[in-house]
């Protein structure tokens, strides 16, 4: 089993979530249906990853993040 590129992980990261954000906040004046579809998705996504990597600091990051 090779070994993951971190570098590469964490460069992959930094843009994806660049463009999530960005993508959030020209859903900002979007109808309400539209907005709680995206906080659905995030929620599913972010529950997901929690799962699967047993990180449970992550939420409490993205709340402190935001709230910033």
């Amino acid at each position: 089993m090779s070994t993951p590129d971190h570098d590469a992980l964490i460069k992959t990261i930094t843009v994806l979530s660049r463009d999530l954000a960005t993508a959030l906040g020209q859903l900002k004046d979007a109808p309400a249906p539209i907005q709680a579809q995206a906080r659905a998705l995030l929620s599913t996504n972010l529950a997901t990853y929690t799962e699967t990597v047993q990180d449970k600091y992550l939420e409490q990051d993205i709340v402190y993040a935001v709230g910033k």
